[in-house]
């Protein structure tokens, strides 16, 4: 059977995903700020790959409880749209909280320094919340795909 890709949950869980993503980041920041260890990248990346899969894990098993799977993500090429949608959203989101917080605007290398983090981070933060990787924690079994 063939599924289509409904919009409303690709793009609500690519929007979320892309938040919670800049929060990560900015909580990396912090850890790397409040440590004080050298290695900038190695500190920021690793606690950012951390929060954001894990609150994205947090977040899917919420939106599937409280909508009771209506809003979950059903199958590969959802997954797939929603990964495209938070790489969308990222300059739509980036520049203007960049453009508050630093008073400028941002250079195009953020935004790709961003995606190079969203490239594998978003994917594993999807595959865990979806349970692809860790199991099917939410009794779902919609593989198709």
């Amino acid at each position: 059977m063939r599924r289509t890709v409904r919009p409303g949950p690709t793009i609500l869980h690519g929007f979320a995903l892309v938040v919670i993503t800049l929060v990560a980041m900015a909580v990396g920041f912090a850890v790397y700020r409040l440590v004080g260890l050298r290695n900038q990248i190695a500190v920021q990346v690793l606690t950012a790959g951390i929060v954001c899969v894990t609150v994205f894990a947090v977040w899917g098993f919420v939106v599937h409880r409280l909508s009771r799977g209506r809003l979950s993500l059903a199958g590969l090429k959802e997954l797939g749209v929603a990964y495209a949608a938070a790489l969308l959203w990222t300059p739509v989101l980036f520049v203007p909280m960049h453009y508050v917080t630093q008073g400028h605007l941002t250079g195009f290398g953020n935004i790709l320094s961003t995606w190079m983090f969203q490239v594998p981070f978003n994917l594993l933060a999807l595959m865990v919340a979806n349970g692809r990787l860790l199991g099917d924690a939410a009794g779902d079994t919609r593989r198709d795909g």
